[in-house]
């Protein structure tokens, strides 16, 4: 590990953001974690909470400490742009020496889809900043099974789906936490790369399933639905109509076969290989039961 330094979360209590502080708390590295709202932060041995908005760019200069490093991960808003914008904005301000950005693995600013465009158009603003940078595309997420998936389980033993038999390589988020980590602790390596980060193994969610089955010891059935079907069950859960679009968008694509690609780049950087889904439903049995 090179030299330490104090390095700055954003987005820290969410899904890939908590998993990173956590994993500086184990490694006995001072970091600070920012939100918004300090009821949601989790006390954790060397990490300091600093409550900042940002949509406001002058509030989070004070998190930054000069010559450190930033993770930059968000939700998806109205604002999106605007506030991933204020923190590049403010760690140049700060002197921050490496900024390492969450982004989606579909990032495109000129794409017609709200998730990817809003990605893209912050990845454009950061490698044209002046601060050394890293970029982490994170494919699907597994974790993302556990919300309404892990409930229809739970329920009725059965989910439903639109990809048909489409393959994704989903990747763990401790898996994506864990690779931040080492960019921000070995940045030199890092700066100026771009990571698409995917699981080992593209599967369909027949293979998941099958997966969740063998972990639970009890049958779990996919039942395919069309997209139409998807986009009525999104409409009736009042998402908002760009989210809407950007997921059938998604599962049309994996649907037709277009998103089964695997990358290396977890093993390369973390010298392990990815977890599985196997790992992944053993590890979430019980939201799963």
């Amino acid at each position: 590990m090179e030299q330490a330094r104090k390095i700055t979360v954003f987005g820290a209590t969410g899904k890939i953001g908590s998993d990173l502080i956590q994993l500086f708390s184990d490694a006995k590295i001072p970091v600070t974690a920012v939100t918004r709202n300090l009821k949601r932060a989790i006390p954790l041995p060397f990490v300091q909470w600093h409550q900042a908005d940002m949509a406001h760019e002058e509030q989070l200069i004070p998190a930054i400490a000069e010559g450190g490093g930033v993770f930059l991960t968000s939700g998806p808003s109205p604002d999106f742009i605007q506030e991933q914008t204020n923190v590049i904005r403010a760690a140049q301000r700060a002197g921050a020496a490496h900024l390492v950005k969450l982004s989606s693995g579909e990032a495109d600013a000129s794409s017609p889809l709200f998730i990817p465009r809003m990605h893209g158009l912050v990845e454009t603003t950061l490698t044209q900043a002046d601060i050394p940078y890293t970029i982490l595309r994170s494919n699907g997420m597994m974790q993302n099974w556990l919300g309404d998936l892990a409930e229809s389980v739970r329920k009725e033993r059965k989910f439903h789906e639109s990809t048909g038999d489409g393959k994704r390589a989903y990747v763990d988020k401790r898996d994506v936490a864990e690779v931040a980590f080492n960019c921000l602790t070995k940045p030199k390596n890092h700066y100026a790369k771009t990571y698409f980060l995917t699981g080992g193994e593209a599967v369909n969610y027949n293979d998941v399933a099958a997966a969740i089955s063998s972990v639970i010891q009890q049958p779990v059935a996919y039942v395919p639905i069309s997209l139409e079907e998807a986009r009525r069950e999104m409409e009736q859960q009042n998402l908002p109509p760009a989210l809407i679009e950007t997921f059938i968008a998604y599962d049309t694509a994996q649907r037709n076969g277009e998103k089964a690609l695997v990358t290396d780049w977890v093993s390369k950087l973390l010298g392990r290989l990815p977890r599985t889904i196997d790992q992944f439903f053993a590890d979430h049995a019980d939201c799963f039961r």
